[in-house]
């Protein structure tokens, strides 16, 4: 049996509770951005790009960023921006 506090987890688990944070900012992410701009035509394209987006890091940025400015008229825009900018 697995201890969670053991310091011998198997790698794995890291990466499933990292899958599983990055599931649950994703959805909260998805109720702040929709009650304020379902009806915008960029709406599924955010979705879209969302659902792909796998990096925990940036997943959780955009939760934050989403919550803090969850009534910012142009909030969508700019996480769009975050979304689609290509690094490197």
């Amino acid at each position: 049996m697995i201890d969670e506090n053991s310091q011998n987890m198997p790698s794995g688990s890291h990466l499933l509770a990292q899958l599983r944070l990055r599931n649950f900012f994703a959805k909260h992410i998805l109720e702040i951005v929709n009650h304020q701009f379902a009806q915008d035509p960029h709406y599924p394209e955010f979705e879209r790009l969302l659902k792909k987006q796998n990096n925990f890091e940036v997943v959780n940025c955009l939760y934050i960023i989403a919550d803090q400015y969850r009534n910012h008229p142009t909030l969508l825009t700019e996480l769009m921006k975050i979304l689609t900018k290509k690094v490197g």
